[in-house]
């Protein structure tokens, strides 16, 4: 028994888990191959297949189906965070105290309304902030699933990070301005200025520069699939409808890379996965994220039918989505940090 283990009724809950989280750190980095596998195919078919199917839509016909689409595709990635809960006991691979996980839980929610205030108080600032923390999101999570699906420890250098990270929400600014200024007002007004010529002109820079670096240097690590990975997401958001791309991108894509983790983080995967079957584990993940994720599409489905349909759903709830997220954001943050110090 740990050092860890024996204090557990001791040690305050938040000292606990920072303690357990650095203990966790002990074990090597692992994504199970059938689940990579899977999600690597469903998220680069997925972007493909999107970007064929939008330049067959008649004209104008993006407008009507891009807010259904990001809609839809913000739905069907609810539940890659639907068990955020679970994750420090998979991480610890033991149960985590209750008053610790109380802790935590209030933590979870304290970080969601805090945000949704900020949100409602200086929605400008809050959403800038917001945008900023999702391209470090989603760019983390790129690395951390490409670097475990190569065999190695994650590195969350800047421009791997921005590299993948960047392209599914500069690109879209930059590139297709009028469209991100309808979802950008709605979000918060003040976020308009991000559509200025001079600004669009900077996050293009900024997107494909760092893109470049990065593919660069996965391609000397011998990293080539991920490399061309991030010239899809690159060429996919320069020719598709932004809402659309970032529909596919965010439910097939950024969803399916983190579920993938999140199978093979849950140890009771583990003999399913080694043999290279997926069934039992997505139904345990399905049951596992069902509650919660039956919970927020109500509620959400509320909201839509208040708003009155898509755009209008979309508009007035982003800022309660971005709330959500925050939170999300912190665990997969700890997921990261676990895995980076690992090896």
């Amino acid at each position: 028994m740990s050092a860890v283990t024996a204090g557990l009724v001791r040690v305050p809950p938040i000292a606990w888990a920072k303690a357990a989280l650095d203990e966790a750190q002990e074990a090597p980095p692992d994504i199970a191959p059938a689940a990579s596998r899977a999600a690597s195919t469903l998220s680069v078919a997925t972007l493909l297949a999107v970007a064929v199917g939008s330049a067959l839509l008649p004209a104008g016909g993006s407008a009507v189906v891009g807010w259904v689409a990001l809609a839809a595709g913000l739905v069907i990635g609810l539940p890659h965070g639907a068990v955020d809960h679970l994750v420090p006991e998979w991480l610890l691979g033991r149960r985590v105290p209750v008053r610790t996980m109380i802790v935590l839980l209030l933590a979870y929610v304290g970080t969601a309304a805090a945000f949704f205030a900020a949100m409602t108080l200086a929605p400008a600032p809050a959403g800038l902030v917001f945008l900023i923390v999702s391209v470090v999101h989603f760019g983390c999570g790129d690395v951390a699933f490409t670097a475990a699906r190569a065999g190695r420890a994650p590195r969350f250098r800047p421009h791997l990070v921005l590299g993948f990270g960047a392209p599914p929400l500069l690109l879209p600014v930059a590139l297709w301005p009028e469209p991100a200024r309808a979802v950008l007002e709605g979000f918060a007004p003040g976020l308009a200025f991000l559509v200025a010529p001079g600004v669009r002109a900077t996050l293009l820079a900024v997107a494909l520069l760092t893109a470049a670096a990065a593919a660069a240097s996965l391609w000397r690590l011998g990293d080539r699939r991920s490399a061309a990975e991030i010239g899809l997401l690159v060429g996919v958001f320069a020719v598709t409808p932004p809402l659309i791309a970032f529909a596919a991108y965010f439910g097939a894509w950024h969803a399916a890379r983190h579920v993938a983790r999140l199978l093979s983080a849950d140890p009771a995967n583990a003999t399913p996965l080694a043999r290279g079957r997926l069934g039992r584990p997505l139904a345990r993940f399905a049951k596992q994220a069902a509650l919660p994720t039956l919970a927020s599409v109500t509620v959400l489905g509320l909201l839509w039918w208040g708003a009155g349909g898509a755009e209008g759903f979309v508009a007035a709830h982003l800022g309660l989505i971005a709330a959500l997220t925050m939170p999300h954001v912190a665990v997969v943050a700890a997921l990261d940090r676990t895995e980076s110090r690992r090896g």
